[in-house]
C-alpha cells in the first residue's frame, strides 16, 4: 500500500508519472533491488502499469490500483471520523472531600450543566477510585478529547477553572457526564461523575463497589 500512495501523491491516478526504483526506493525506505521486485509485482497484480520511453521508466496507477487506495481512505476515515466512540472505565466508589457539591451548585456551572447537558445535577459527584492501570489510562486519555466544553468564571471573588464533560451513563442504568475540571485535588485515579439524580440512592451503592461507567468520546 506505501507504494500505490506514494504513486497516488505523484499524481499516478491522473497520468503516468516518470518513477525510476533508485527514486522509489527512497521514497519508500527500501533498497532499490526491494522496490524494483514491488513494482514487478504489483504489475503483475495489475494495480499498476509500467511504460518504458527511451532511457525513462514511467508509472500509472490502474483502475485496481486507484480502487484500492479508494478502499484505504474509506476505512481511514471511518476509524478516525466514527461519530460515535464509547469508553468504559470501572473503579471503586468512595466518600469525597466534600468539594461536589458545593461547586455543582454554584451558579457560574449550574446554568451550564443545565443548558449544555439538559439536565438540572444533584448536588454532588460520585467518586470512583480507579485501581487499575487500564482504567487510569482512559482516564487521562479523557484530556485529548474535546468534551462539552465549561467555562471558567468570576463571582467577584474568586476565579473559578474552566473544566470540560462527557456524557456517560453509568452501570448502563442512569444517564450523567464525567467531569473533567482544570483544577481539583484530585489526580488520574479518581473518576467523578454528576446526573440529575443522587446516583448512590437509585443504584443502592455504597463505598467500595464497583461501578462501571460508560463515557461516550465523541
Amino acid at each position: 500500500m506505501q507504494t500505490l500512495l506514494e504513486l497516488l501523491l505523484l499524481g499516478a491516478k491522473e497520468s503516468p508519472v516518470k518513477l525510476s526504483t533508485m527514486d522509489l526506493a527512497r521514497k519508500i525506505g527500501k533498497s532499490q533491488q526491494a522496490a524494483s521486485k514491488h513494482l514487478s509485482e504489483l504489475e503483475q497484480q495489475r494495480f499498476l502499469e509500467r511504460m518504458v520511453e527511451g532511457s525513462d521508466s514511467y508509472v500509472k496507477l490502474t483502475r485496481k490500483g486507484v480502487d484500492a487506495m479508494a478502499e484505504l481512505h474509506s476505512t481511514l476515515t471511518n476509524a478516525l471520523e466514527k461519530k460515535r466512540r464509547i469508553c468504559e472505565i470501572s473503579g471503586t466508589l468512595f466518600t469525597g472531600l466534600g468539594e461536589g457539591a458545593y461547586y455543582v451548585a454554584l451558579r457560574g456551572y449550574r446554568r451550564q450543566f443545565i443548558t449544555k447537558l439538559g439536565f438540572d445535577p444533584f448536588p454532588g459527584t460520585l467518586n470512583l477510585r480507579l485501581i487499575s492501570k487500564i482504567d487510569r489510562a482512559l482516564r487521562r486519555d479523557l484530556e485529548y478529547h474535546i468534551g462539552i466544553g465549561i467555562e471558567g468564571f468570576d463571582d467577584g471573588e474568586r476565579t473559578y477553572g474552566k473544566a470540560k464533560c462527557f456524557r456517560s451513563t453509568v452501570n448502563n442504568k442512569i444517564k450523567g457526564a464525567v467531569l473533567a475540571v482544570e483544577r481539583t485535588h484530585y489526580d488520574d485515579s479518581v473518576l467523578e461523575i454528576i446526573a440529575h439524580q443522587n446516583i448512590r440512592d437509585v443504584l443502592k451503592v455504597s463505598d467500595g463497589d464497583t461501578i462501571t461507567v460508560q463515557i461516550d468520546i465523541s
